[in-house]
This record gives C-alpha cells, structure tokens and sequence, in this order.
C-alpha cells in the first residue's frame, strides 16, 4: 500500500502553473546611490566642444544642396560612456537648440570614475538640425547658457565628448580593396537613409524631396537605385542600388545616408549525400494532438507528398519559379524535422503535434538586384500578417553575420517588429560560418538569427542525452546585438562529419547532411509539442522554457559565446514532471510601463534548509532599428528579496558607520532604531546573478534591455522567509527614457531544489500554495496573445 501511495504521489508531482495568482500588492522602493560622478565640468567641456561645432558648421554650411535634405543636415554627438544611460540623457541640450535625435551609432570612448579609466562602449546620437541649430548650440556654449533653462542645457554639455558630420568610415561598410570589391563595375550594394524627424515618439521616413535628391546623386555617379525594392521600416528607408565600386566613396558624401554595404546573397544550401536504410512510416493516428495554432515553414517547398503520406500539409507556392531539387529537399527535409523531430530509419513517426504548412519561396523569382532576398521577406510579411501561424521556422537568410558596430538591418528588424506586435516566436537557423575567420566577425551568428524576439538555434554533434557533446564546428557563434546578446539562445543536433543528419524526404527515405538548417526544425518540432501541453502559451512562454530547461555544458561559462544556455532537449515533456526535492512554476502575465509587480516565491513556511533557485524571465519588446545600440524599447527589471524580515539600517546623518542589515525583530535592530538609525522602505535585495556574457557596457546597466535572462541563486539553510520576487518596467525612446502608456506581456519560469534531498519541498509547496495547479496535457485549443499585448484569444 506505501508502494502505490509513493507511485501515486510521485505522478501528482508536476510543474506549477498559474504562477501569476501569487501576485503581491509592493511598494517602489527607492534606487540609486550617491551623487553622480562628474568627469568633467561644464567648463572643460567646452574647451574642446566650441572648435569642433564651428569645424562642422562650416562643413556643413559648405555642403552642396544636392548633397543634403532641403530643410536639414545631419550630425552626430558622440557620447561619454559616463552617460550612456537614458536617465542621462542631454534633453535639455538637444531641446534648447532644436536637434532632433533620429538614431545612433555604436563606438567606444573611455570610461573615468574616481579611481581608474579604461576603454567601454557608448554611442553617437544621430541629430538631424536645421541651418540654425549649430549656430544656437555654439552660442549656447560660447556664452554658457542664459536663464534657467540655458544653464540647465549648458550644463549638458559635460556629457558629449565630440560633435562633427558623419564620416566616411562610419557610413561607408566596405573594403574596398577586398578582391570580391576591387575594381568592379556593377556591384550591388544596399542603401539605408537616415528618417526626416520624429514624431509623436515614431521616427518618421525621410521625404520625398530629399529621396529624390539621392537618387539624382547616384544617377549622377553613374548608378541605379531600384526603386521596385525600396522599403521602409522603423522611419529607415532600405533600397538597393548598383553602382561601380569606386563611385562608393562618392556616394557616402550625401549627408542623409545612414550606411552604405555591399549586398548580401541568401545562404547557400548545404551540401546532401545519398543514405540507404529501411524507410519510415507514417504516423499510426491521422491528424495533429492539437490545434492551437498553425506552424509556418518557409523553405523549398516539400517534394513529391503524395508517396508515403508523411506530408498530408497544404503546400503552398508564393514563388513562380520551378522547383529546383537542392531547394526542395532542404525544404522537405526541414519540414519533415518541424513535423516529426529527429527521425531516423526504420522508425515509426509520431503524431505531429501542430498543423504545419509549407510555403516555397525558394527558388525567389531571378533578379540581380535582390540579392539580400527582400522579396523573400516581402512573402514572410504577407503571410504572417494576419496572425494565423503564431510559430515560424526559417531556416534561411542572408550571408551576413551580426557586427559590433550592429548597424540596421532590414531582415532583424522587420521579424522583431512583426514578433512584436502578433505575437509570434521565430526559431531561425544560427548560420553554418562557425568555422570562418574570427578576426573578421564572419563566424558570428547570421541574420537574421540576431533577433531581440525570436530564437536562434546553432548545432551541437550529438542530441540529448548523448554525452560528451559539444558545438558542431560550421555552427555560427555569438555574441548577438544588444537586446540578446547570448545568441544563439542554444544548440540541438544538426549533423556532423561522423554522424550526419538523416534529412526525411517524402518518400520515407532519407538524405545526410548537416547544419543549423536541420537543428532549428528540431527545436521547433518540440516548442509545438510544447504548445499542446500549456492551457496558456504566447512566445514568450516558450522562449522561457528554451532557456530554462536547456542542458548546461560542463565548461558553460568558457564556451557561452559557442553555445549560448545550452543544448536544448529533443522534448519539453519530462520538464513537466517534478521530484520530492524541487518545484517549478511558470507565471505567465503583463505589465504596464512604470508599474511594479510583485509575486511570492513558493518556498514552504516549514522549510528551512538550503536551496537553489533559478529563474528564466522571457518577455517581447518593441524595438527602434534606427537605434542599434539601444534597440529594445522595453526594460522589466527583476529583483528578488529574500527574507521579509532583514532590512538594511542606516547610521544617523553625521556618523561614518557602515549600514548593516539585520532581522527587523532583533534586538540589535531594536536599538539601532533607538539610536536613530534609519531603516530602508523594503527588505533587502538578492543579488540574481545572470548567466549572460556581459560586456563592460551590460555590466553597468546589469543586461536590463535583454529580452531573454536566466539567473541562478543559492540561499543558505534560514536565509529565506516568504521570499518574492518584483518587477518594474521602465520603457525608453530615442534613447532617452518614455513615458508613453505601453502593455508587455513576459513569462516566468522558477525552479526550487533542496540540495540536501529532504523529500519534502514540493509536497509542502502544493500543500501551502492552493492557486497553484500541476500542469496537464491540453489537446486542444490553447490561448494566444494577439495584438500588441492588451488581449488574449
């Protein structure tokens, strides 16, 4: 009878959901420390930032009109790192003098605190001004500003370390003598210019009048802009344009261009061989396990489905061009891995869990001047726009790695937006230049599997539970742009030399190959059979678990860039399932800008030994392409306070006494109290340490614009007392902070574990916390955000 009690007990273990109804009425607490530290003064300042407006005011005073926008010129302002945070922001500068900021560069300048200097990250703020904005900017500095708000913007200054027209480097992306570029008299390159203004926080595209100027300036070097392709997202406008490559240099003198790069061609496909073995067959049960919502491939197409009834999906064509056979089994072979995972000869495939559908874009319509594949992008667009697929695999792209100077891109931020606002994950194949040259950045992750909303996939040499495993050597590293810097988010098995990936076609035979083409399917197939276990599920609950239940590496911290979290498991299913010794528990909510959240952690009253926590926060964001070094909008800062019951106590003004953080019950509090000590407004934090690679720049502003972060704690035997976690969003725009009314839904995933192994955490978990429910298999239908956040269905 204790046998079956136990079994019985053990099947009622399951991951918690409904996390969301331990939610806790906080209080904002106060933030910050001391004064803020001033390398400089207004006075310094203005030494070396009075000559350098003059210099750019007579360039650009100098600047031919076929040169410039009627009404306005460009400039950038680059900052100190000292001041790279939006708090900082110089809005009384820009104002007084009316520059608009439209966008930013990433560069590196020297950061200086009181006791050391060393080289960090910042950014140029891209101004657009009118003829008299530098001669009421070196007015404002050469006379130090005049009443109250001339002072205020004077003391601004301080802030920006230089000031000058763009330079051709910082537009001009190329080498010009690489010998794919040396010498040639039609080369393909992609234009991107700068939006006219801002308005009502939107960057607006530039006009009609300043377009027009640019293509008589190309036209009159000798090129072609395409206007057929000209598009425009996020206030940029992206075209291609062919030109001979000497006539670059020329092209980059035209002030409202943000960037001028060669263009890049889609990923070339890999490489198949042939494999015997007995064939696969067909799924015992017709149809799919749910039907929440539909899945989207867009690829090669799938090849003959009418032989072995592994493809009863709509294959639908958006392309006018034949199938090629590269094309349509790379098309067959990833759709088959979405459908059917990781499948192998002689086996049985299982009941896909989601409607796939299958759409050819591949071969696109010939034409010399879309290299980058916009009509490609075009078709992703039109398709998803109606919100039907809220899961989309691509394992395509262009041959364009993430750069640290992480200019816009066309491919990035059109997914990320579409991400955005119909609620859709993208799992995007990392890239196969893994193995090439690092000096060069060109072994980085590809677009666009740089998004700041999606998930990228990179390949490791062997699946779950296979041990040792490590990255396959072709698969594209990290670190991705700024948003999610730890890309790809993780790795699956794509295939290696000594055991190639068995590619399904229709037939039920298989082809080998290898590559992140394969291992993002793989990870797809399994967020759909995720799907269909969850009674409630948006993007950001399944990039949660992508993350959270990931499979570290043993060397996980030397080999992140590699591996991203880690290797992602074949299925989410034994994540449902849970021991005596921990608790996981997925909250699932929104929250609106400025507001704090508060939630318990379910740590048992009776429980007081030691644990180890670990916390997963996945949310989407609406992104600013024009601001790459800024490009999330969204900011939900965590925190988490342990003990109820410890405060942080302050000596009274005038004494030197270091704080210190006591129970509040105590009697050492008691007479601190007495003593005039001040206690703080809330108990103390617990510092979640991400498992993020940081920069100097993400160290300083603790990765708190990353969409996707994962922290580990561990808390000793007593240290706990109703502990919880809070968080706040805060929201910024054109790189300042925004005080704009917006919603963001994000996911939670938490796990507790008793190290010591006591048998009893989450029975008493359960027992103690009602609201919680143990998750159970949903076949059915599973609701979906839509829209921008504000509504489910």
């Amino acid at each position: 009878m204790t046998d079956v009690s136990a079994t019985q007990s053990a099947v009622a273990r399951r991951l918690f959901l409904n996390g969301e109804a331990l939610r806790l009425d906080v209080e904002f607490a106060p933030t910050g420390g001391g004064p803020k530290y001033e390398p400089f003064s207004p006075e310094e300042a203005r030494e070396w930032l009075l000559p350098q407006v003059r210099s750019a005011r007579q360039a650009l005073d100098a600047l031919p009109d076929e040169l410039r926008a009627a009404d306005r010129v460009y400039v950038e302002a680059k900052l100190l790192p000292n001041y790279i945070a939006p708090s900082y922001f110089p809005d009384a500068l820009l104002s007084i003098v009316g520059a608009v900021p439209v966008g930013s560069r990433a560069d590196v300048g020297t950061l200086r605190t009181a006791s050391r200097q060393q080289v960090s990250g910042t950014r140029r703020l891209i101004l657009a001004v009118d003829d008299a904005s530098l001669g009421a900017l070196e007015d404002l500095i050469e006379g130090r500003g005049q009443g109250r708000t001339g002072q205020q913007a004077f003391a601004q200054i301080r802030r920006i370390e230089e000031i000058a027209s763009p330079s051709q480097s910082s537009v001009l992306k190329a080498d010009l003598q690489d010998a794919t570029l040396a010498g040639r008299t039609d080369t393909l390159w992609e234009a991107v210019l700068h939006p006219r203004a801002m308005r009502t926080g939107e960057a607006v595209p530039i006009d009609d009048d300043a377009f027009e100027r640019w293509v008589t300036w190309v036209e009159a070097n000798g090129g072609d802009v395409r206007r057929d392709y000209v598009r425009q997202i996020g206030g940029l406008t992206f075209m291609p344009v062919r030109i001979a490559t000497a006539a670059a240099t020329e092209l980059v003198r035209f002030n409202p261009l943000r960037v001028l790069r060669p263009m890049p061609a889609i990923r070339p496909r890999p490489r198949f061989g042939l494999r015997s073995g007995t064939r696969v067959t067909p799924p015992s049960v017709a149809g799919t396990v749910g039907n929440a919502t539909t899945v989207a491939v867009f690829d090669g197409g799938v090849n003959d489905p009418t032989n072995a009834g592994l493809f009863p999906i709509p294959l639908i064509d958006l392309t006018t061009e034949p199938p090629e056979p590269d094309e349509t089994e790379h098309g067959t072979g990833v759709t088959g891995a979405v459908m059917y995972g990781l499948l192998g000869p002689g086996e049985q495939a299982s009941q896909p869990p989601l409607p796939v559908e299958s759409y050819r874009v591949l071969p696109a319509p010939h034409d010399p001047n879309d290299l980058d594949g916009y009509w490609i992008l075009d078709q992703i667009k039109s398709t998803l726009i109606d919100g039907q697929h809220k899961i989309v695999n691509l394992s395509l792209g262009p041959t364009l790695a993430v750069e640290d100077d992480m200019e816009p891109n066309r491919w990035t931020a059109e997914l990320d937006q579409l991400a955005w606002e119909s609620d859709i994950v993208f799992v995007v194949a990392a890239g196969n230049d893994g193995d090439a040259d690092r000096a060069l950045g060109l072994h980085r992750v590809q677009v666009p599997a740089d998004m700041a909303n999606g998930i990228s996939i990179g390949a490791c040499d062997s699946p779950a539970p296979g041990r040792p495993w490590a990255r396959a050597p072709y698969s594209s590293m990290g670190p991705g742009r700024p948003g999610n810097r730890v890309q790809p988010l993780g790795v699956q098995f794509g295939g290696v030399d000594d055991r190639l990936f068995d590619v399904l076609q229709a037939d039920g035979t298989f082809l080998e190959a290898s590559g992140t083409s394969f291992s993002a399917p793989v990870v797809t197939h399994a967020l759909a059979d995720l799907t269909t276990r969850l009674p409630r599920v948006n993007s950001s609950v399944l990039r949660a678990f992508s993350v959270h239940f990931a499979e570290r590496h043993r060397s996980f911290r030397a080999l992140q860039e590699e591996l991203g979290h880690g290797r992602l498991p074949l299925t989410f299913a034994s994540s449902f399932d849970s021991t005596a010794d921990d608790v996981h528990v997925l909250y699932v909510d929104q929250i609106a800008r400025g507001d704090i959240l508060g939630y318990q952690v379910p740590l048992p009253a009776a429980f007081r030994g030691a644990v180890r926590v670990s916390v997963t926060l996945a949310y989407a964001s609406p992104v600013e392409s024009t601001q790459p070094t800024e490009y999330t909008t969204a900011s939900l800062e965590l925190t988490m306070r342990p003990n109820r019951n410890m405060f942080r106590f302050t000596s009274p003004p005038g004494s030197d006494d270091p704080a210190q953080v006591l129970d509040l019950r105590s009697v050492a509090a008691r007479d601190l109290i007495a003593a005039g000590w001040a206690t703080s407004q809330e108990p103390v934090t617990k510092t979640l340490s991400s498992t993020s690679s940081q920069n100097e720049a993400d160290l300083r502003d603790p990765g708190k614009w990353e969409t996707l972060r994962h922290y580990r704690v561990n808390l000793a035997a007593g240290e706990a007392d109703d502990p919880r976690l809070e968080l706040r969003y805060v929201a910024r725009r054109a790189g300042g902070l925004d005080g704009s009314p917006t919603e963001v839904p994000f996911a939670i995933l938490l796990s507790l574990v008793d190290p010591h192994s006591a048998g009893t955490l989450h029975d008493a978990a359960r027992a103690q916390f009602a609201a919680l429910r143990p998750a159970q298999r949903v076949a059915g239908r599973v609701r979906l955000r839509g829209g921008s956040g504000t509504s489910w269905y």
